[in-house]
């Protein structure tokens, strides 16, 4: 049996281009999928500033990645983001949609939803995302694995999904459209330790406040331990190919 063709998979950085995010973000995608999907072409498109946008009948998967924009606003290249998943999604009905975090918000709202701030603290942690029977089937996980840890940074949240979407997680955390073509999270299965502990730093008067020394040291030793990132976005490829 042959190997199957690389996946072509386009990423849209949604944060203002040429900063160190930006490449972090563009990295972490890099890296990431270079793990679980080593022969993929990764392409990153700029929808802020160059209003860029990928074809997307070239491409196997498009993925919104995180960024730092309210996704419940009206700032025209978050509506135009909005519009390019609406109009990809009907016009390309088999590339597949992934949303991170900020993506994950935004799909939702492209298709109904509502996104709000959170209702708690902003979060900045490794968190235990909980499975859904659906979502059990999903990642096809053993009987013993009910969730799992991976790193969250959001001062928003989905309030409520899109319509006809499915919740692999609880929460409003994970979701999947029906027509099983548009999954989105709202954790970051790429984001590594390196990552996680320099958005801590360099957003601590969002995420944390005035936390002591010890404090913060504290939470970055937390943004040390190891994730299920890798096992996730292993099943997003194995799904892209479905």
């Amino acid at each position: 049996m042959s190997a199957p063709a690389p996946l072509r998979i386009a990423v849209l950085v949604n944060t203002p281009p040429d900063n160190d995010f930006w490449n972090d973000v563009s990295e972490s995608y890099r890296a990431a999928f270079g793990v679980v999907a080593p022969t993929a072409q990764l392409d990153m498109y700029d929808p802020v500033f160059e209003s860029n946008f990928p074809d997307p009948q070239k491409y196997n998967l498009i993925v919104l990645s995180g960024g730092k924009a309210d996704a419940s606003s009206s700032e025209p290249w978050v509506l135009g983001v909005l519009e390019f998943v609406r109009n990809a999604a009907q016009s390309s009905p088999k590339t597949k949609f992934l949303g991170i975090c900020w993506g994950h918000q935004a799909i939702s709202r492209a298709f109904g939803g509502v996104v709000r701030a959170v209702l708690t603290v902003p979060i900045a942690a490794i968190e235990d995302v909980k499975l859904t029977e659906a979502g059990k089937k999903f990642f096809s996980t053993t009987p013993d694995v009910a969730s799992f840890r991976l790193p969250e940074f959001h001062v928003r949240e989905v309030a409520q999904p899109g319509e006809k979407f499915i919740h692999p997680a609880e929460n409003h955390e994970m979701f999947v459209n029906q027509q099983n073509t548009v999954l989105t999270f709202q954790s970051h299965p790429e984001v590594q330790p390196v990552l996680a502990k320099k958005m801590l730093l360099e957003e601590d008067d969002v995420y944390n406040g005035n936390l002591s020394k010890d404090e913060l040291d504290s939470h970055l030793k937390r943004l040390e331990q190891p994730t299920d990132g890798f096992e996730v976005l292993r099943r997003v490829v194995e799904w892209v190919r479905e």
